[in-house]
């Protein structure tokens, strides 16, 4: 019986690690040599010689949108960064189309590298791809196989390793590691200190966060559009859900963030004394290029904002995306993290 018991535990870590392994290294193969091999000799090679010498650096290019929103791109950032301090590599971002330093500074550590110092030659530097199948971030098979992976980039003989990633950092460390590179800038600063002050200070306030893609008709990003007169009875279920909070928590103030307009300026008209809703136009950065440094600001405030929360919440139902985004802000303020269901009008 030992036996059989052990043949069944080989075959079943054989089947998760080709599970996992498999769809990693085919897209590393196809973005590999369909894209990335084709947009580097575009470039025409480049960068100094004598700069970032054995560096490892994550890249999120406008031309490369499959890294994600602005919380797989931070989560990948951890991720690569994390393993650049176990093998004592030097660690660098490039993160457009936005300049990641209008929003955050480097705290701890110097991630920055310019334009000019970016190697493209293909004789010296590596582009290689590690994406997210599996968007558990407690997937013990995914966090195995994405960070083997990794680690055997990391082999390669290369002045630079160029690394295009949305991979799951542990969650034990992001909160740490994320410190250690980032912090606000002044402007962005000055607007946390300006929103926390209304809401009563750190920890003082509730969120929830609502993440309707394109249901609301608002813009295009993929999912369900509800039909135009469906959407009027779901926007009050919704405020109901947030009327459900505040009967849990009495007198504390809620902070609702939301990526569609019609339904923030929908909750606005209710004149919920305790609903705060900050001002500003939300944007996904892999569906959004050219936006203004004013609405780039939004997607940092409101996560700082939510990672300050005493406990943030996140609006579910079979319509609404489970976004990763207000999980990971809670991870960065250390703030519980959990899970409301629509509200169902009687």
């Amino acid at each position: 019986m030992k036996i059989f018991r052990q043949l069944a535990d080989f075959l079943y870590r054989l089947f998760n690690s080709l599970f996992y392994f498999t769809p990693i290294l085919l897209a590393n193969y196809r973005w590999r040599h369909k894209f990335l091999i084709p947009f580097y000799k575009g470039k025409g090679g480049g960068g100094r010689s004598d700069k970032h010498e054995r560096a490892v650096v994550f890249m999120a290019l406008n031309e490369t949108t499959f890294s994600g929103g602005l919380s797989d791109r931070l989560r990948g950032i951890v991720s690569v960064y994390a393993e650049c301090k176990r093998q004592g590599r030097p660690f660098r971002i490039v993160f457009e189309p936005l300049h990641l330093e209008d929003y955050l500074a480097p705290n701890e550590y110097d991630w920055r590298i310019w334009e000019d110092e970016i190697d493209w030659d293909l004789a010296k530097s590596y582009p290689c791809v590690l994406l997210t199948y599996h968007n558990d971030p407690h997937n013990s098979w995914q966090h195995f196989v994405q960070s083997s992976v990794l680690r055997s980039y990391f082999r390669k003989h290369c002045h630079q390793l160029h690394v295009f990633t949305n991979m799951i950092p542990s969650d034990e460390e992001y909160q740490t590691l994320f410190h250690e590179l980032f912090r606000p800038t002044d402007d962005l600063q000055q607007l946390i200190g300006y929103h926390l002050e209304k809401l009563g200070g750190k920890g003082n306030y509730i969120s929830c966060t609502f993440r309707f893609r394109q249901l609301l008709g608002d813009f295009k990003e993929g999912g369900d559009t509800l039909p135009v007169e469906q959407r009027e009875a779901y926007i009050e279920r919704c405020i109901e859900t947030v009327k459900k909070l505040h009967k849990q928590y009495g007198d504390k103030n809620i902070l609702v963030t939301a990526d569609s307009s019609t339904f923030l300026s929908e909750l606005k008209e209710k004149s919920l004394p305790y609903v705060y809703v900050m001002p500003g136009k939300v944007v996904h950065l892999g569906f959004t290029a050219d936006a203004s440094k004013a609405v780039y600001m939004k997607s940092f405030l409101d996560m700082y904002m939510l990672s300050f929360s005493g406990t943030v919440y996140q609006a579910t139902d079979k319509l609404l995306m489970r976004s990763t985004f207000p999980q990971r802000s809670a991870l960065l303020g250390g703030a519980p993290y959990r899970e409301i269901k629509v509200s169902t009008l009687s």
